[in-house]
């Protein structure tokens, strides 16, 4: 095994809890934080669903002082973003509460960030803008996260957008981690299956992006993803069957924290989130598209060109029949075998679709990749066990319409 160093500060209150008390050990855990909380939500069904009053009337039972902020979009906007640190740093607010999905948990984090430094936009911080990596600190956050996809309730990552120049980009320091949360399954019984689906796609981009590219020396590391990814595989299908099953939706939430904790990539080498860095272009161009959903749609894409350029070829074989119980013995075999079960697997789970039939055009593809390589990349190309380059991403774009 490689070395490698975790930090994880989460507290982490698991469960509904029958009697309530992990909702008021969460209260009492935010009150130890801070005691003027701004409440950061999306506001739409969080809202309706009574999970945002149920929050808020556990933070002011604990002694905390709070602020609300709605309107957190998918794919946070950095104007937003900025709109509600404004709301923030009028309220003095001390902490920030993040109760929803990653948009608002990675909102939350931004917002964080420019409540302790006093600054007014987030945008010049992010990744490939001049400011980046400059940002100091943050007010402490905590997260209620109502969906099971991104994991940002653990994570040192904020994914920011900014809808008017078609661009997203990410932060990512250690203090950004929020420092309780609460995940609770029945907050996420009402997630609609499209939602659902498209989180489990997520979690298991997070799981899958080191162990394809980050080499075999950490068999606890692989044993450990491939649970991760086995779970969602298994479980997906059934929760969306029976959506309001709280045992299968903690499950998926449970998969999702997991996926992304640092425990996934122990022991590996390190390599790139390619698979993100394409997607985050795309949305960045087309802000409604669910992350998960482009995940998705350029996963069999993907895989097929590490085979046909030789890279990870074993690794997709192991990925088979560790989860999908593939049984060819040739590596080239197996690899194809998991490629196509892993299809069979997103057409089940209504995840199979092509780049054009979520309305990108060809034309748009030389500008997206350009644009991922520029900001996500080092000289001109992304590093997948050898050099990705915009041409190669454009080919991956152009291999999903197989998928129409």
């Amino acid at each position: 095994m490689n070395s490698f160093t975790i930090w994880n500060p989460t507290r982490i209150f698991f469960g509904p809890g029958a009697d309530g008390t992990h909702g008021e050990a969460f209260a009492r855990a935010v009150a130890n934080l801070g005691k003027r909380a701004l409440v950061v939500s999306g506001g739409g069904s969080v809202k309706r669903l009574g999970h945002l009053d149920a929050v808020i009337d556990l933070l002011k039972a604990a002694g905390v002082t709070v602020e609300s902020f709605e309107g957190i979009e998918p794919n946070p906007n950095a104007p937003t973003v900025n709109k509600a640190a404004e709301k923030g740093r009028a309220f003095k607010a001390d902490v920030v509460v993040a109760v929803g999905g990653g948009s608002v948990m990675d909102a939350s984090k931004a917002i964080a960030a420019l409540l302790h430094t006093g600054e007014k936009d987030i945008w010049p911080f992010v990744t490939g803008q001049p400011k980046a990596g400059q940002l100091a600190g943050a007010v402490p956050v905590a997260a209620v996260p109502t969906t099971a996809a991104t994991a940002s309730e653990v994570t040192p990552y904020a994914v920011i957008s900014y809808y008017e120049h078609h661009e997203k980009s990410t932060l990512a320091y250690d203090f950004l981690k929020p420092l309780a949360a609460w995940i609770n399954p029945a907050f996420t019984t009402e997630v609609p299956k499209a939602t659902t689906a498209d989180g489990g796609a997520d979690i298991i981009s997070h799981a899958i992006e080191n162990y394809l590219l980050g080499g075999s020396d950490s068999p606890l590391a692989d044993g450990y993803s491939e649970t991760v990814i086995r779970t969602v595989v298994e479980t997906l299908p059934k929760s969306l069957a029976e959506p309001q099953n709280i045992h299968l939706r903690g499950r998926l939430l449970w998969a999702s924290t997991l996926a992304l904790n640092g425990y996934q990539t122990a022991g590996r080498n390190p390599a790139e989130f390619v698979l993100h860095s394409m997607e985050h272009a795309l949305s960045g161009k087309m802000p409604n598209l669910a992350h998960g959903r482009g995940l998705a749609t350029l996963y069999p894409s993907y895989f097929r060109w590490l085979c046909d350029t030789g890279r990870a070829p074993d690794r997709l074989a192991q990925l088979g029949r560790a989860v999908f119980g593939v049984t060819e013995v040739s590596t080239e075999s197996a690899a194809a075998a998991t490629i196509a079960k892993f299809e069979a697997w997103l057409k089940e789970c209504g995840l199979y679709q092509s780049l054009e039939s979520l309305g990108f055009a060809a034309k748009d593809y030389d500008g997206i990749a350009d644009y991922c390589v520029k900001v996500y990349g080092k000289d001109g190309q992304l590093n997948a066990l050898g050099a990705m380059t915009a041409a190669d991403i454009v080919a991956i774009f152009e291999g999903t319409f197989r998928q129409a």
